[in-house]
């Protein structure tokens, strides 16, 4: 299996390093900064050819792995989607599938139509704190489990860095910080 990655942020760059240590290869990466896009490129070991400036640019190319990852802005991941189910690719998008309810499900009837697959990734469901914690309750150690009480608390470097002055500080460039914040809850719980 191959895959081609859009958006080589911190986590296109934690599933790109995770596949190719892994055996998948990485048919092409398209990155809007130059930078991130070399510096993961040549971490992994995707060629000069496997380089693209944009997702634009690696749809045009034409299909060239399996799986598209992509891990790009929320809003941006509906216009990915569209393009790469168009082109035959299978996808992993990055949660939220896009912050607009009807794109959500123009996305699941295309996907449908084409006979492709979705999986949307929860990273942290996947970190070893998160995976401890689900070992632990599963293995019945601490008995079985009748209530929780949880809490959604953003640190205020993280809450200034990401939710006012960062991606995620208007709702209408992204999703709404409920989205963003309590869908790890909701999906860890």
């Amino acid at each position: 299996m191959k895959y081609v990655l859009i958006g080589a942020g911190s986590r296109g760059t934690i599933y790109s390093t995770w596949a190719a240590k892994n055996g998948i290869e990485v048919a092409a990466i398209a990155e809007l900064r130059p930078e991130r896009l070399n510096a993961l490129a040549d971490a992994i070991g995707v060629p000069e050819n496997g380089r693209y400036p944009s997702a634009d640019a690696l749809f045009a190319a034409g299909k060239l792995g399996d799986a598209a990852l992509i891990c790009t802005q929320d809003q941006d991941h509906y216009g990915h989607a569209m393009q790469a189910l168009d082109l035959g690719y299978d996808l992993l998008l990055e949660k939220p599938i896009s912050p607009n309810a009807r794109e959500c499900m123009e996305i699941e009837a295309k996907a449908n139509a084409l006979g492709r697959k979705i999986t949307v990734c929860h990273v942290l469901r996947y970190t070893t704190f998160f995976q401890n914690l689900k070992n632990i309750i599963d293995s019945g150690e601490i008995g079985k489990v009748v209530a929780v009480k949880h809490a959604e608390n953003i640190g205020n470097f993280h809450m200034a860095h990401s939710f006012v002055r960062g991606n995620w500080r208007n709702d209408t460039l992204s999703s709404p910080i409920i989205m963003q914040k309590s869908c790890h809850d909701l999906d860890i719980l």
